[in-house]
C-alpha cells in the first residue's frame, strides 16, 4: 500500500480498536487501584475460550477439559473436542502470553485489541485490492465492522424493533472465536481475487498457494470461518466462469491449486474430527434437517442488494459484469448457501453463528463493492457523513454492552484475589502434580455462585464441581449426577428446582443452568434448532421427583465420588453449610477481600 494509504488505514484501525477496548477502558475506569486484572467480557462464551488458553499456558494438553480438572494422559485418554480441533489460535495467544509472561486475562485484553486492529486492515486493504479508493476503503470499513451487529438482525435494531435483544456489542470481537481468525477470512477473499485479476501465471499460482494457506489455518481456527470461506470460493468461482473462456481457465487453475493444497490438510482435519467426544453432536445441537431457511437477516440483505445492483445495471450506473460487481455478487449468494447447506448434507448445526460472525459481515462488504463500482463515486460530504453514523453506531452497540455486562465484569475482577489464592495454593495441595501422573485432578472446588465457578478456571487449574464447560469440552453429558450433587450442597431443595426449572427463580443464572443441564442447550435457546420443543410441564415433575429422591438417598459414598477441597463463598451471603458440613470438615477458613475460602476434609465413614 501507498503511505497515503497506509494513513488512512491506521486512522480507521485507531478508532476501532477505541471501540473494541471501550468495555476494558469502562472496567478500568470504575475499579481504579482496586482492578485485579479482570478482561471485560463481552460475549457470554469468553470464560470458556479463555479456561482452555488457561490451561495451554499452564502447560496442559491440547486435549483437556480445565472445568472438570481432567487433561489427556495414558491412564485417563481424553477424546478430541471443539477447543482441541480448532486449536491454532488458542496456540498462537498462548506461544505470545508465555513470552510476554502474561497470564490468559491480560492475553484477552491484547487480544480484542490486536483482532480490532488486524481486522480493520485487513478490511481496507480488501476494499483497495477490489479497486476501491482510500476513501471509499475506509469508511467502507468503519460501516462493515460498526453495521454488522444490525446486519445479524441483533443488538440496537433488534432492540427498537422487538423491543428484547440477544447478542450485544461487536460480534467480530468475541474472544477468540471468531476474533483471532475473523481477519484472516477476509485475506483469503484478497488474494483470491488478485489470484483471479492477474495476468501472470507466476503471480496467479502464488496467490492462490498464499490463499490456500490462508483457508488452511482457517481450517483449524474456527468452523464457521472456513466453511464460509470455501462456499464463497465456489461463488465466485463460478461466476467468474462466465466471464469468458480466459477467465475460466483462470478460475479453474485457482480452484484446482487452492483444491490440491486443502486436500493435503484435509485428512488430519478429518481425523481429527472422527477422535471427538461421542456427545459432541448432541451438545453443540447438530440435527439432520433438510428444511429451507431464506428469511435470515443477511439473506434479506442481500436479496435487497441484488435488486439494487440489477436497478443501477439497468440505468448504466455500473457494469454487472466488472470483478467488484461480480464479488458483490458472490457475497451476496453466501448467505444462501450457508443457511440452506443442509438441502444437501441433511445436517445443520447452529447456523446463527454464520449469522452472526460472518454472513453479516460478507453482505456488508457487497455493499461497499457495489459503490465502490459505481461511475459516480459518493461525494466526501456523504463519505463523511456515513463515517460518522458507522462510529456512532458503533459507540450504540458498544454502550448496549456495556449496560448489560458492565456490573458483571466489576463483579468479575472482584472475584480475582481469591482465584489467585486458588492458584497459590497449587503449591501446597498437588494439582499440577495430580494431572501430570493420572490426568485427573482431585482438587475440585465448589462455589454457590456460579459466576465465580465460570471464572475460576481462568485463573486457576483446580476443577469446579458442576463442570460448568464440560459439556463443550466433551467430558460431561448433560443429567449427570454431578449436577444433582451441586444442587445439593447448595441447599436447593425440590421446590426450588421447580422453581428454577420453570424459569421463575430470582437467580436467573442458576436457572439457566440448571435447566441447560437437565434438559440440553436446545430445549433452552430455540434459536439452536429448526424444531424448538418447550420443555413440558410433565418432564419438569419428573426432573424434579428424580431429584428428590437423589438428595433423600444421599450418603458418604455419593460424596465420595466428587470429592470437594475447597469451598468458596461471598462473605455478606450468609450461605447455609449444612449439607456441606454433613460431609465434611472445614478449616478456620481465610477471609480473602469479600470471600471466604475454606479447605475441605471429608468425614470418616
Amino acid at each position: 500500500m501507498t503511505k497515503s494509504s497506509i494513513k488512512w488505514a491506521l486512522s480507521i484501525s485507531t478508532v476501532v480498536v477505541f471501540l473494541a477496548l471501550l468495555p476494558q477502558i469502562d472496567l478500568w475506569a470504575k475499579r481504579g487501584s482496586d482492578w485485579h486484572g479482570a478482561y471485560a467480557i463481552v460475549d457470554g462464551d469468553e470464560f470458556l475460550y479463555s479456561a482452555y488458553v488457561n490451561a495451554l499456558i499452564d502447560g496442559r494438553s491440547r486435549r483437556n477439559d480445565p472445568f472438570a480438572g481432567r487433561d489427556d494422559h495414558p491412564k485417563a485418554p481424553m477424546p478430541e473436542s471443539t477447543f482441541s480441533i480448532q486449536v491454532l489460535p488458542p496456540l498462537v495467544i498462548t506461544s505470545l502470553a508465555r513470552i510476554i509472561g502474561v497470564p490468559a486475562s491480560s492475553a484477552f485484553i491484547v487480544l480484542i485489541a490486536a483482532a480490532a486492529f488486524l481486522s480493520s486492515l485487513t478490511i481496507f486493504w480488501f476494499f483497495r485490492t477490489t479497486g476501491a479508493n482510500n476513501p471509499i476503503a475506509a469508511v467502507g470499513t468503519l460501516f462493515l465492522l460498526c453495521f454488522g451487529t444490525a446486519a445479524a438482525g441483533e443488538g440496537l435494531i433488534r432492540l427498537l424493533i422487538r423491543g428484547d435483544i440477544e447478542t450485544m456489542g461487536l460480534p467480530f470481537l468475541r474472544r477468540y472465536q471468531p476474533s483471532a481468525a475473523f481477519f484472516l477470512f477476509f485475506v483469503f477473499c484478497s488474494l483470491v481475487y488478485r489470484a483471479l485479476r492477474t495476468q501472470d501465471s507466476r503471480a496467479r499460482r502464488g496467490y492462490s498457494v498464499l490463499a490456500s494457506m490462508a483457508l488452511g489455518m482457517l481450517v483449524f481456527s474456527y468452523l464457521y470461518l472456513w466453511t464460509a470461506a470455501a462456499a464463497w470460493l465456489c461463488c465466485i468461482a463460478i461466476l467468474w466462469m462466465f466471464k469468458g473462456a480466459a477467465d475460466r481457465r483462470k478460475a479453474i487453475e485457482v480452484l484446482t491449486i487452492i483444491g490440491i493444497m486443502l486436500l493435503c490438510i484435509f485428512p488430519f482435519y478429518i481425523y481429527l474430527v472422527l477422535h471427538r467426544a461421542g456427545n459432541l453432536d448432541e451438545t453443540q445441537t447438530m440435527i439432520s434437517t433438510r428444511q429451507i431457511d431464506i428469511f435470515r437477516t443477511p439473506e434479506l440483505v442481500a436479496a435487497l442488494i441484488m435488486g439494487v445492483t440489477l436497478l443501477v445495471a439497468r440505468r448504466s450506473f455500473l457494469r454487472i459484469g466488472s470483478p467488484s460487481v461480480l464479488f458483490s455478487i458472490s457475497l451476496c449468494l453466501l448467505p444462501f448457501i450457508l443457511f440452506n447447506q443442509q438441502l444437501i448434507t441433511g445436517k445443520s448445526m447452529q447456523p446463527f453463528h454464520y449469522e452472526y460472525f460472518i454472513a453479516n459481515y460478507g453482505v456488508l462488504a457487497a455493499v461497499v463493492l457495489l459503490v465502490s463500482s459505481f461511475n459516480k463515486q459518493p461525494s466526501s460530504r456523504l463519505l463523511l457523513w456515513i463515517a460518522a453514523l458507522s462510529v456512532l453506531w458503533g459507540l450504540a452497540e458498544v454502550d448496549l454492552s456495556l449496560r448489560g455486562r458492565g456490573e458483571s465484569n466489576i463483579k468479575d475482577d472482584q472475584m480475582v484475589p481469591v482465584l489467585r489464592r486458588l492458584r497459590d495454593l497449587t503449591s501446597q495441595d498437588g494439582t499440577f502434580e495430580q494431572l501430570r501422573e493420572k490426568g485427573q485432578s482431585e482438587t475440585t472446588v465448589f462455589s454457590p455462585h456460579l459466576e465465580l465457578m465460570s471464572l475460576l478456571p481462568t485463573w486457576a487449574p483446580q476443577g469446579v464441581l458442576p463442570g460448568l464447560g464440560s459439556l463443550d469440552f466433551g467430558s460431561g453429558t448433560k443429567q449427570e449426577p454431578r449436577v444433582l450433587t451441586y444442587l445439593y450442597y447448595c441447599g436447593v431443595n425440590p421446590v426450588d428446582l421447580r422453581s428454577l426449572l420453570e424459569g421463575k427463580s430470582e437467580d436467573v443464572l442458576l436457572s439457566n443452568y440448571a435447566r441447560v443441564a437437565v434438559f440440553g442447550h436446545e430445549r433452552v435457546v430455540p434459536t439452536l434448532t429448526f424444531h424448538a420443543q418447550p420443555i413440558k410441564d410433565e418432564e419438569i415433575e419428573g426432573a424434579v421427583h428424580k431429584y428428590a429422591n437423589y438428595i433423600a438417598s444421599f450418603s458418604r459414598e455419593e460424596a465420595q465420588k466428587r470429592s470437594l477441597a475447597y469451598i468458596v463463598v461471598r462473605s455478606e451471603t450468609g450461605f447455609d453449610f449444612s449439607h456441606i458440613d454433613s460431609w465434611y470438615e472445614r478449616d478456620v477458613g481465610e477471609h480473602i477481600q469479600g470471600y471466604d475460602l475454606y479447605r475441605l476434609r471429608l468425614r470418616g465413614p
